[in-house]
């Protein structure tokens, strides 16, 4: 190394030549060598199916030392958002709202979500509820790939029409009109109760090389139509099923020992910052903002405030969803709880 020579500047017989006195003490045979092999052995496993490639990780790096040129992955699905409901009107409508009509929030909302998480989208609009035949309609021009759906998708995510209500129509327009399948469609939780899962049959119109395509299987994951409800719901149920589907769950299986790759979002220990009352009979997913202490280096939740479902403005400022099992009462300042987390942890004080 440079830092371990001295460069002198004259030879005896006064000709001007650079030579180079080495400090160090002798080398031994075999020191400083980096050995073909010594960072990858021949025929090692260098990278684990359901190893989820990063841009900021080193596994292009490792792959590229490698000499390896390509890889088969898993494809991401393409997610289509559907708003349901007589009452909604565009958000970028300009005209004044009138009674009974509200801004469709929700499709923006979740469109964006999905996209922050670098999931292609596909934008479906707004499916009235009356007549009865326009749910169907885009329903099935969603699987088709047709119409508003300007490409084939591989999930359905709904917002609206799960209640139980005369005009809440997605249920029986599933398992009726399309021969689905209703796997779930109440959840003991809070919000989001009227959370909904379902497959439908699907039978693509074309085909390859002239083979006859077998039936498939597209998920509908049917949200409620409050905003609250439908932003935690994807977060629970839609984000860890995409994760799912995109082989991230293969790495678990992959060897005893092996580091499983979270499905959904991350789980952490939270110590509350004050009270938080508890609901009798449903575990509620509380939104709240969860900072580091500077004091002590722990993680301490406190909360944004409303919690009814139809209250966005809870969630515009949560970085993280407080769990809460039912119970009687409150959990007290100080008790350590689960937090799901959205976002990054807030710097502290």
């Amino acid at each position: 190394m440079v830092e371990d020579t001295v460069l002198a500047s004259s030879t005896p017989d006064g000709t001007e030549e650079a030579t180079v006195e080495i400090l160090t003490d002798a080398i031994k045979p075999g020191e400083n060598i980096r050995e073909p092999g010594s960072d990858i052995a021949l025929n090692s496993k260098i990278l684990k199916k359901g190893t989820l490639i990063t841009p900021v990780g080193g596994e292009i790096g490792l792959l590229a030392a490698s000499g390896t040129r390509t890889v088969k992955i898993y494809k991401k699905p393409t997610i289509g958002v559907l708003s349901t409901g007589d009452e909604l009107v565009p958000h970028d409508d300009a005209s004044p709202l009138r009674g009974g009509q509200i801004r469709d929030s929700n499709r923006p909302s979740l469109l964006s979500c999905l996209a922050s998480w670098g999931f292609q989208t596909v934008d479906l609009g707004i499916a009235r509820d009356t007549p009865s035949s326009e749910l169907e309609q885009a329903l099935r021009d969603s699987l088709r790939g047709i119409g508003r759906a300007t490409s084939e998708v591989d999930v359905i995510v709904t917002t609206g029409g799960v209640s139980m209500g005369e005009l809440d129509l997605l249920k029986p327009t599933i398992e009726r009109t399309l021969g689905g399948t209703i796997h779930f469609g109440r959840v003991s939780m809070k919000p989001g109760k009227p959370t909904t899962f379902a497959t439908i049959p699907f039978k693509p119109s074309s085909s390859t090389g002239g083979s006859q395509q077998e039936r498939q299987n597209k998920l509908i994951f049917s949200l409620p139509g409050n905003p609250a409800s439908a932003l935690v719901t994807l977060n629970l149920f839609v984000l860890p099923s995409l994760h799912k589907l995109m082989g991230l769950g293969e790495r678990q299986a992959e060897a005893v020992g092996a580091t499983p790759m979270p499905l959904g979002l991350p789980l952490v220990s939270v110590a509350l910052e004050h009270a938080f009352p508890l609901d009798a009979k449903r575990t509620e997913y509380h939104r709240a903002i969860v900072a580091v202490s500077r004091k002590d280096g722990k993680l301490y939740a406190s909360s944004t405030g409303g919690q009814r479902s139809s209250m966005i403005g809870s969630l515009a400022s949560a970085n993280a969803l407080v769990v809460l099992r039912p119970g009687e009462g409150k959990v007290e300042k100080g008790a350590l709880v689960e937090a799901l987390m959205m976002g990054p942890v807030v710097g502290g004080v």
